[in-house]
């Protein structure tokens, strides 16, 4: 999957606190990326899911949920238009309206309003979406109106997620260190596959490089845990489009940097806390964790089938990995405190793996929160 930037507006201390937005969204489309249709004949369709999850510990009431996607055969616009458009959303009670004089989709509940509680998610569905003809990015606009229980004045937060058409045959997909987990100073060798007709770009700390006619690259000398971004960027006419993956690898006993330490009298101390470990056995086709600590979540996927993996920094509606997982895969990730570990199948009830948590630091209970 590709990084998706989200852009929200301003909220306020009353609700939002410092959990960001009201919701936070994560996009998928199929084909991943969109392709743009060819200058003429056959259009090319597109399915845009958007899961959104409220992380907030308190619920708010919404009476409408909009999803704007841009009309025209512009490189900034998304669709020819809404012909044949197939709307859903998982929740019960819910219509939704296909307006293509205001460019929208309106998803709106049949009593009038709803509440959305703490860790609920939303999906909302857009099957066969008409992708215009230009290469280039298309911003598509959510917004939700909103307000506290209790409350009579609404609000409307709105948050933009940029979507990227790419030409027909481009791929930039599976960024992979060929060890996850490594000693201080070894190299570390990246491989992916990509398309041609493109740049391609390998960043990670401060460092750029230019990895255009490479499908595989070796970074020496790594001493602290590393997260990789490979970014592909394709340009025809005035459009513009870029996609983003990622990956982690854990260094032991990595360097450290401390801009000041005093100690006065015996230190004691520990990289790690106490171990968390657990598993899951079926029984539910995702799982989600919330983690009180940052630490390294340690993942083996028996599944028998692909484990999606996404990560969440704390407050970003964005994930900064999203990557699916072979079965029988061990793959180690560094997460954040507050932030969100989100695992899940295309299977119903078929999710199997077990994890090690390693909380940073000297912990003394489980840092390791979930669903």
């Amino acid at each position: 999957m590709g990084i998706v930037t989200q852009t929200a507006v301003a909220t306020d201390a009353e609700t939002a606190a410092d959990f960001g937005t009201q919701l936070q969204y994560s996009p998928t489309t199929v084909p991943d990326p969109l392709t743009a249709s060819p200058a003429s004949g056959t259009v090319e369709l597109g399915d845009l899911v958007i899961v959104g999850s409220r992380i907030h510990p308190d619920p708010i009431e919404t009476n409408e949920i909009a999803v704007h996607i841009p009309i025209g055969s512009e490189a900034w616009q998304l669709v020819l238009d809404f012909t044949g458009l197939q709307t859903s959303i998982n929740l019960t009670g819910w219509n939704a309206t296909v307006d293509q004089a205001n460019e929208r989709i309106l998803f709106k509940p049949n009593t009038g309003h709803a509440t959305i509680t703490p860790e609920q998610g939303i999906t909302l569905q857009l099957n066969k979406l008409r992708i215009n003809r230009q290469v280039g990015t298309a911003p598509v606009v959510i917004a939700l109106k909103w307000r506290s229980p209790g409350s009579t004045s609404w609000r409307t937060e709105e948050q933009t997620l940029p979507l990227g058409k790419f030409p027909a045959g481009f791929y930039l997909r599976n960024l992979k260190a060929e060890s996850a987990y490594i000693e201080n100073g070894d190299p570390v060798k990246l491989t992916w596959e990509r398309s041609g007709g493109a740049t391609y770009h390998l960043l990670y700390e401060n460092i750029e490089i230019d990895v255009t006619h490479y499908s595989t690259y070796t970074v020496q000398d790594i001493r602290r845990n590393t997260m990789f971004y490979l970014r592909g960027r394709v340009q025809q006419g005035t459009g513009t489009a870029e996609r983003t993956i990622n990956t982690y690898v854990t260094v032991n006993k990595p360097d450290l940097t401390v801009n000041d330490l005093v100690v006065e009298g015996d230190l004691t101390a520990r990289l790690f806390g106490p171990a968390v470990r657990g598993s899951v056995n079926g029984g539910v086709s995702t799982k989600e964790y919330l983690p009180k600590s940052d630490g390294i979540f340690i993942l083996t996927n028996t599944s028998g089938r692909q484990i999606h993996v996404r990560l969440y920094r704390a407050g970003q509606s964005a994930p900064e990995y999203d990557e699916p997982h072979e079965n029988g895969a061990e793959v180690s990730h560094r997460v954040t405190k507050g932030g969100r570990i989100w695992l899940s199948t295309m299977q119903s009830s078929q999710i199997r793996f077990s994890y090690i948590f390693l909380p940073l630091g000297d912990q003394s209970s489980s840092p390791l929160g979930g669903s």
